[in-house]
């Protein structure tokens, strides 16, 4: 889930709990009912409505895990897909390029007149194939090294989110609990069991927020990229030195001749 989901949802979170409790206050007892009031002390709307705002409260909860779940899914659904999509583009590539380069090979093979000449073409011709298959090879195998470090770090975040979350929760439960034991034991003093209640809810929210600006990957990735791209371009170097060195063999056996 990216930070402006998560804000929204935090948000509509606290803002139910906390900003729109009502402010209620104990109504003063009426001359002919002060002898009642004292021995029964009036329930306050704050307790009064409390379950109701358990439930609500307890709703939003149970909506911001979903939602990050579903992103986790989402997620995980994009980067198959664009795994997938990169992997059939290079096979379709690799099919391309190897029929372009036979071709090529199909070339010079009429254009080899003695038996050094030939010999020199097939020794060329084994010398790119395994090039190419060397360089293939350590693409492969950087691009197979980048996505289990991207995976594992993907992991580690989400690790790290749940345990967010488990906090999150607690802590919401904890100001549940300590306003339901407050009602019970004095349920007149509503404005300041709200207040308490308020206070709690935006301590477990403050942290919660303070906690995911932690919890960027993005240098991480940016990081393995390089290490993969630097992968690319070491066998690129290595490729081309020995293309380069194979081309001037062939052209040393033509002894000049057109090729």
């Amino acid at each position: 889930m990216n930070l402006a989901s998560k804000s929204v949802v935090l948000g509509l979170l606290l803002t139910f709990s906390v900003a729109t409790l009502p402010a209620f206050a104990v109504e003063p007892a009426k001359p002919n009912q002060a002898a009642n009031q004292t021995t029964t002390p009036k329930e306050s709307p704050f307790c009064t409505n409390l379950s109701a705002t358990v439930s609500k409260v307890n709703t939003n909860v149970t909506n911001l895990k979903a939602k990050i779940t579903s992103s986790f899914a989402q997620r995980d659904s994009e980067i198959a897909s664009n795994r997938a999509k990169w992997d059939q583009e290079i096979k379709d590539n690799r099919a391309k390029w190897d029929k372009v380069r036979q071709d090529n090979f199909t070339k010079l093979e009429t254009k080899a007149q003695t038996d050094a000449q030939k010999a020199a073409v097939k020794t060329y011709e084994s010398a790119i194939t395994n090039a190419v298959t060397t360089r293939r090879a350590a693409y492969d195998a950087a691009r197979v090294t980048y996505r289990g470090a991207e995976d594992g770090a993907i992991a580690a975040k989400r690790d790290k989110i749940n345990g967010q979350i488990a906090n999150f929760t607690n802590g919401v439960n904890g100001a549940i609990s300590t306003a339901q034991a407050s009602c019970a034991a004095t349920p007149s003093n509503g404005p300041a069991i709200r207040d308490k209640f308020s206070a709690d809810m935006k301590a477990a929210g403050d942290t919660y927020s303070q906690d995911r600006k932690n919890d960027d990957i993005g240098s991480t990735l940016k990081q393995l990229a390089q290490t993969r791209n630097a992968a690319f371009a070491a066998a690129d170097k290595t490729f081309d030195a020995t293309a380069q060195a194979a081309r001037d063999a062939l052209k040393a056996a033509f002894k000049g001749a057109s090729i």
